[in-house]
């Protein structure tokens, strides 16, 4: 390329020569190379004014793609028609998508169909206002390209764009970690009021009785039952902030020592008036070393009881007919070990998710948070809970806990 441009400047010099035959005098030969020497210093103070101004383009350019590409959170740019423009890396790993195929579509694509009024809601707030620091937010759900759904809070601003046309600047955080804490929360504090409301009511009816005379033997049979449940409420209240933390990854457990048997006694007392309700028997089979007090584990009574209770409740209503519930127990060298069985099968449909998050079938009043809550408690103690569940041999729910006494 040189040899080549050197080339066409010595065939311009001879033409130039060839049109001007007329000799130069030394005064103008001096002050032609005078010029030149000048222009080239020119030259060469304007090659490193652009190699200065490439450098700081560079340098702009990195900062925008650490600014804006690699930000933690979404940015996209929509028009006034509803169109993406623009959309940084973050944007489109968190919708599964290329940022050349968010690149034109329009942007309520990307939003939840339930939620598509509060998307609109949210850019007619924004485009009504007139204020230059106008902001606005709102939480939805947005749908990622493979159809899975999670939960985003969006802020967004209007700006003129390069032409002067207003578009909506919009910030993309995703809160599905926030939002799920907050479902559990209140499923937990929904299932609280659920079971608090029985044993709350049956105590207040046996409290009117004994204000008005009318308390007899029969009634007062049921008083202990009534006390297992107030108990069994403060049970769950006290559980609701350690399976919160359970959630988190945040639960340390409790090094109190506990004998399980005493434990499986009093979760079958707990439950004998809804095992007579549901005409099923409850029957504990523990082995020697169980009720010899050598099956001991290590926590909180009230979260091995609410796991237990929680298993057995199960077990007893998805019992078919006038059936037993049965609640083994075992020991060996390292764990302690408790099988709930019942002769129900499990819905196919639940089944490889039985311990899953809201995960329920055939329970008018199921929440699914049962079994979950129990696995929380079981692996935040260092131990596992399986599930067997066959038609013709019913369900088998096993969990395994270490043994503290041989620490």
């Amino acid at each position: 390329m040189t040899d080549k441009l050197r080339l066409q400047a010595e065939a311009l010099i001879q033409a130039t020569e060839s049109a001007d035959k007329s000799p130069l005098s030394l005064e103008a030969a001096q002050q032609a190379l005078h010029e030149l020497q000048v222009h080239q210093i020119e030259l060469e103070l304007q090659n490193e004014e652009l190699r200065r101004a490439q450098t700081e383009l560079d340098a702009v350019r990195a900062r925008y793609f650490d600014l804006y590409d690699m930000a933690p959170v979404g940015y996209c740019t929509v028009s006034e028609k509803g169109l993406t423009l623009e959309a940084n890396l973050t944007a489109a790993t968190l919708l599964g998508m290329l940022r050349g195929e968010m690149v034109g579509q329009p942007w309520t694509r990307f939003i939840h169909k339930e939620d598509q009024d509060i998307y609109y809601r949210h850019r007619r707030e924004l485009f009504n206002n007139t204020s230059p620091t106008a902001r606005a937010e709102c939480e939805l759900r947005l749908v990622k390209k493979d159809g899975s759904e999670f939960w985003a809070l969006l802020t967004g601003s209007i700006a003129p764009d390069g032409e002067g046309a207003p578009v909506c600047r919009i910030v993309i955080h995703d809160i599905t970690a926030r939002k799920q804490e907050e479902r559990f929360r209140e499923d937990v504090q929904r299932i609280i009021h659920h079971d608090i409301k029985g044993p709350l009511i049956s105590l207040y009816s046996l409290a009117e009785l004994f204000l008005e005379g009318n308390v007899n033997a029969a009634l007062m049979d049921i008083f202990p039952q009534v006390v297992l449940g107030v108990r069994q409420v403060i049970r769950l209240i006290d559980a609701a902030e350690p399976l919160r933390e359970m959630e988190r990854g945040e639960y340390t457990p409790a090094e109190t020592l506990l004998e399980v048997h005493p434990l499986l006694e009093s979760v079958k007392e707990s439950l004998a008036i809804l095992s007579t309700q549901n005409k099923v028997s409850i029957i504990l089979q523990p082995s020697a070393e169980c009720v010899a007090g050598r099956a001991r584990i290590c926590g909180e009574a009230f979260l091995f009881e609410d796991m237990f209770v929680n298993l057995v409740k199960n077990a007893i209503e998805a019992s078919p007919g006038e059936g037993s519930v049965t609640i083994a127990c075992r020991v060996d060298p390292e764990a302690v070990h408790v099988a709930i069985h019942n002769a129900g099968a499990v819905p196919e449909s639940i089944r490889d998710r039985f311990f899953e998050k809201y995960a329920t079938a055939g329970k008018r009043f199921g929440t699914g948070l049962g079994t979950y809550s129990a696995r929380l408690i079981a692996e935040a103690h260092g131990g596992h809970i399986e599930l067997a569940t066959f038609e013709a041999d019913g369900t088998t729910v096993s969990i395994s806990l270490p043994r503290c006494d041989v620490r």
